[in-house]
């Protein structure tokens, strides 16, 4: 249900007013269902424990955790004031309140902070787990693609298939907005789905890519990746003819006035790796890839709302798989295990649900 009292014109002062958020237009729905509570802080428990104890087994200065965490505890007042905004302007143009919108003020805020906070957890993990781990796969991985690829390594078919600085561009761009979209789409979920187990799906899956996807199965397959194949396991007359294929091309990019921002990220990465300095968002894993894991939870979230959006997201994460081979970033086995095991953490999602499925079936009957 929502309230249809209609707003004024947007000339009036006081319609504009109505953008300004109010203690009344912010208030969370205190009777929120208490499974709803429990998952809600269920997940950031999760994420709290699991940032104390890679604490406290890795060589971080609390210090740099500190601040590595600041720069990423800001962005939920980033994406949920964001998310806000258009939420108020849809109003505006709907010409009345959604209310039932309004009611997830505690998805909302508890998703972002949870979606802030796990990326400089998790860079703990990548940054000094694997790092120990090492990169024992990557011999494995080099040897799969050009089995299946008749003798030629993924990269060297996709710049045969778009030699143009301009494809590099373009899927550089891709590779980038990636970024925006995973701090977006949990809020958007948390905000714009109606079901609270579907929507608790989504989320929880976004967190299982960093747990199982990330971890777990980055640990049993730990690689470094074509780009640095030369760096950890050795000489390869095709990868480091990839190395210098991305760097001639960042330079003709600068020539023709633009940018590729890959080569800096592989320098980065490769410093920061070296210096033991820890950054959130920093650190050397391949297989599998979360790239395009989570490119493929952006498109089942797309599907939950819209089939329209699924298709277009999903489009997208082919052009993340294609961006991730084509600028060095992963073998082209990354991408395709990354995205098996998301669809398989979805459905599996859907099973560990229906027991919450049929309790909800059954309150709404009695309220019936």
């Amino acid at each position: 249900m929502t309230d249809a009292t209609p707003y004024s014109g947007l000339s009036d002062k006081a319609a504009w007013r109505a953008f300004i958020p109010t203690r009344d237009s912010l208030r969370f729905q205190r009777d929120l269902p208490q499974g709803e509570k429990l998952f809600l802080s269920s997940m950031l428990a999760l994420i709290g424990v699991a940032g104390l104890i890679l604490y406290l087994v890795t060589p971080v200065p609390f210090a740099s955790l500190a601040r590595g965490m600041s720069l990423y505890l800001m962005l939920p007042f980033v994406s949920v004031s964001i998310v806000w905004g258009l939420i108020r302007v849809a109003e505006k143009i709907a010409g009345h309140r959604f209310a039932v919108v309004h009611a997830r003020g505690q998805w909302m805020l508890a998703t972002a902070i949870a979606t802030s906070s796990v990326i400089p957890v998790y860079g703990l993990f990548k940054q000094y787990v694997l790092k120990a781990r090492g990169f024992p796969m990557d011999a494995a991985l080099a040897e799969i693609d050009r089995f299946f690829l008749f003798g030629f390594d993924a990269w060297e078919i996709t710049h045969h298939l778009f030699p143009s600085i301009w494809a590099t561009i373009l899927l550089d761009r891709a590779y980038g907005f990636w970024l925006p979209i995973l701090m977006f789409c949990p809020v958007l979920w948390a905000a714009l789905v109606a079901d609270p187990i579907v929507r608790a799906r989504l989320i929880a899956c976004w967190i299982g890519v960093w747990l199982f996807v990330g971890g777990v199965a980055a640990w049993l397959l730990a690689s470094a990746g074509p780009m640095y194949y030369p760096h950890f396991i050795g000489p390869d007359p095709s990868f480091s003819a990839l190395h210098d294929q991305i760097v001639a091309q960042g330079q003709l990019a600068r020539e023709a006035g633009n940018m590729v921002a890959t080569p800096i990220g592989h320098v980065l990465l490769m410093k920061r790796y070296e210096s033991g300095i820890y950054m959130p968002g920093f650190g050397i894993s391949a297989m599998p890839s979360v790239h395009v894991s989570m490119s493929v939870m952006f498109a089942i979230g797309g599907f939950v709302l819209r089939r329209w959006i699924g298709w277009a997201l999903a489009i997208y994460a082919a052009i993340i798989w294609l961006g991730s081979i084509h600028l060095g970033w992963h073998y082209a086995a990354d991408g395709i295990v990354g995205a098996a095991l998301t669809i398989g953490m979805w459905k599996a999602s859907a099973h560990i649900a229906k027991p919450f499925e049929r309790r909800l079936s059954a309150l709404e009957e009695e309220r019936l």
